[in-house]
């Protein structure tokens, strides 16, 4: 029993042994093979799938496993095919990576396909980042708008220009970004970097390229006009010239960044039309702009007063043509009486502004298609035909002419002369204008005002009244120390004005009772001729040589310039019967008791008896 276990031990044994020697003489069953080209990239990447030792001659899918669980589902991108006959999936079979975030992901193979059964092979796929400009070339200053996808799904995404950090935004749960707008930096001309990081790391970067670009302050304007000119994505560094139609017209430099700002010029005597503006770098980097060239008019200058001279500039007009200038719509004539442009479309013309009202009125000059305007305001003004002063003064009876223009129309015009005051009227024209000849009147010596106005509108004038004194008088009678009758009579020489125009000269009298005339008896002033009597009420009473009167004269002007007193004079006056009052009566009493007597005694006589 023992022999014949151990003997069916060995034979199992030699049994095995024949079978480990078999197997390897039966071929083996390939495993399933595939590949995938390219193994990563962003959402999007077109992925070709290759694979061998499949079921030969079998419909099969392959799919890009979103989720992982290895079974295609619905909304995972795939594509069928049909092996050959040796197993191998054929060309062509390909798949476009969905949005995913970033991460490793598989693509499934499965020959048959079965939606129920998991994958027969699978290779892995990494989600990379990328981003996306809406423009690829521009200028400083341009919007940019940027794209991001594959990126870590709700991460913050910093967006770089050049290294530099031009914002943030943030990712959905797809790992995408979209719309993050961002402004070209000054940057130079040439290709510069933009890429997008998040917390794994930068997407790959995609360029930018800047060119030159210059700003105009205007792009259209007239001869003369001011123009800056700004530029940027330039050379850095580099000298900058500015052309006007290919003439060189100003210079700038740029800085680091390839910027420059500030260079202005006028714009040169040209035609009207377009014309090019273009700024060049030391390396011919270049960029133009156009700038329209209108017609224009200046005046000068732009206000005054009535009657002015004004100049009118023109350019951009027409070349060669005959141009018209019309003041608040009138046509005005000019110097030179034809205006003419020159071959640019230039003029310049003068003419006098006309009588107006005080106010803004157009200028316009039309070459008969274009036509230029410019405002000029009209000022009041008043003028008198000669000014006095200290050193050439003026005088009673002086006769000033006063002419004025920009007054209100038709209007009354209050002329005042201001030292009594005295007021004069006169009416302005439809126009505005008026002129008035004032005769100054009578008025003290010094200065006065004289006043215009129209009650809206005032003008004044400084007016100096001469002040010289008239000669002092000579007394004439009564002489010194002579008998005067009580309603005595004075006389002197008479004096004439030294002013520029003789005026009437009065006199003043004084009689005083002592020779400092504190005591005056009389004091008449104003006197027109050189001599005066008493009158009965001012009659002086009887006074010895001892005890004199006193009397003195000084002459006054119109201007109310006063000589100097005369030296005083003196007379007496004697006894003089008052036959007046009871004396009166009493005299004629004793006529009559005397008439009485004489008839009595002449009538005796005649009968030739005594008397008595």
């Amino acid at each position: 029993m023992k022999h014949n276990k151990v003997f069916r031990i060995l034979a199992l044994a030699v049994v095995l042994s024949l079978l480990m020697l078999a197997i390897p003489a039966t071929p083996a069953l390939a495993a399933a093979l595939m590949t995938l080209s390219p193994d990563d990239g962003p959402p999007g990447t077109l992925i070709v799938v290759t694979g061998t030792g499949f079921t030969a001659s079998t419909a099969g899918e392959a799919w890009f496993d979103s989720d992982g669980d290895s079974i295609r589902d619905t909304g995972e991108p795939y594509d069928s095919f049909m092996t050959d006959g040796s197993g191998n999936i054929p060309a062509g079979v390909t798949l476009t990576v969905p949005i995913e975030p970033r991460g490793y992901y598989y693509v499934r193979v499965e020959v048959p396909y079965d939606t129920t059964a998991d994958a027969d092979a699978s290779a892995s796929f990494e989600i990379t980042p990328e981003i996306e400009l809406d423009d690829s070339s521009g200028n400083v200053g341009d919007t940019i708008t940027v794209d991001g996808y594959g990126f870590y799904d709700s991460a913050t995404v910093t967006i770089y220009y050049d290294g530099d950090s031009v914002g943030t935004d943030y990712t959905d749960s797809d790992g995408t970004f979209d719309d993050f707008t961002f402004t070209v930096p000054d940057s130079t001309k040439g290709t510069h970097t933009v890429k997008a990081r998040d917390s794994a790391g930068y997407s790959p970067t995609v360029t930018f390229t800047v060119s030159p670009e210059i700003t105009i302050s205007s792009s259209s304007g007239a001869v003369g006009d001011t123009i800056t000119v700004s530029g940027t994505g330039f050379a850095a560094s580099s000298d900058i010239i500015i052309y006007f139609d290919g003439s060189s017209v100003g210079t700038d430099n740029t800085d680091s960044d390839g910027s420059f700002s500030g260079a202005t010029f006028n714009i040169p005597e040209t035609s009207r039309g377009s014309h090019t503006i273009k700024a060049k770098d030391d390396d011919n980097n270049y960029d133009t702009a156009t700038f329209t060239v209108a017609q224009k008019i200046t005046i000068d200058p732009t206000n005054g007063f009535s009657g002015i001279t004004v100049t009118v500039t023109g350019t951009g007009f027409k070349a060669s043509y005959t141009i018209t200038i019309k003041y608040n719509n009138y046509p005005v004539t000019t110097v030179p009486t034809t205006v003419t442009t020159n071959p640019t479309g230039y003029f310049s013309a003068t003419f006098n502004v006309p009588a107006s009202m005080a106010g803004t009125y157009v200028v316009e000059a039309t070459d008969g298609t274009n036509t230029a305007t410019a405002n000029f305001v009209s000022t009041t003004d008043a003028t008198i035909s000669q000014t006095t002063t200290t050193a050439a003064p003026g005088y009673v009876g002086m006769q000033l002419t006063i002419t004025g223009t920009g007054f209100k129309a038709s209007s009354t015009i209050t002329i005042t002369y201001t030292s009594t005051p005295v007021v004069f009227t006169t009416t302005s024209l439809a126009d505005g204008s008026f002129t008035y000849v004032l005769t100054i009147p009578p008025s003290t010596g010094g200065s006065h005002t004289i006043t215009v106005t129209d009650g809206a509108v005032t003008k004044i004038f400084d007016f100096f009244m001469e002040l010289n004194a008239p000669p002092t008088p000579t007394l004439t009678l009564p002489l010194t120390g002579e008998k005067a009758k009580a309603e005595a009579s004075f006389e002197w020489d008479p004096v004439s004005d030294v002013s520029p125009a003789s005026s009437p000269v009065t006199y003043d009298l004084q009689v005083a009772a002592d020779a400092t005339f504190t005591t005056l008896l009389v004091n008449k002033t104003g006197l027109t001729t050189p001599a005066y009597t008493l009158l009965e009420e001012e009659k002086l009473e009887s006074t010895s040589k001892e005890e004199p009167y006193y009397w003195r004269v000084r002459a006054v002007d119109a201007a109310s310039n006063a000589s100097d007193w005369s030296y005083a004079s003196t007379f007496y006056v004697g006894f003089t019967f008052e036959f007046t009052g009871w004396v009166v009566y009493v005299t004629m009493a004793l006529i009559a008791v005397a008439f009485f007597f004489l008839g009595l005694w002449l009538g005796r006589r005649a009968r030739g008896g005594a008397v008595f």
